[in-house]
């Protein structure tokens, strides 16, 4: 299991690495949290550098996705990883998804 890490590699945008499960979740959502209330009216979250999901990794985004709307922010969702795909499939949420990429 790799640790999730969060950083900001440039102006509005986020950037999450490792595994993105139950385990690593918790652990990131603050800062995640953060640093996507810091990016402005336009964010980029950035999942290229996660390695693993489960249904904690789709969670996790539905909290940011529900904190960009409060905040009336444009939240864009790219390199996301072929499981997160899939569960958001599984659920129904793959419209939702493809709206945000």
């Amino acid at each position: 299991m790799t640790a999730a890490k969060v950083e900001t590699p440039s102006a509005g945008v986020v950037k999450v690495s490792g595994d993105l499960t139950f385990a690593t979740v918790l652990q990131v959502r603050k800062g995640l949290l953060d640093q996507l209330q810091a990016c402005g009216a336009r964010c980029t979250l950035d999942l290229s550098g996660v390695d693993r999901v489960d249904s904690s990794a789709l969670s996790l985004w539905l909290v940011c996705l529900r904190q960009a709307r409060q905040l009336q922010q444009e939240l864009t969702l790219i390199g996301v990883p072929a499981d997160f795909d899939a569960i958001a499939g599984l659920v129904g949420l793959d419209a939702e998804l493809a709206a945000s990429a």
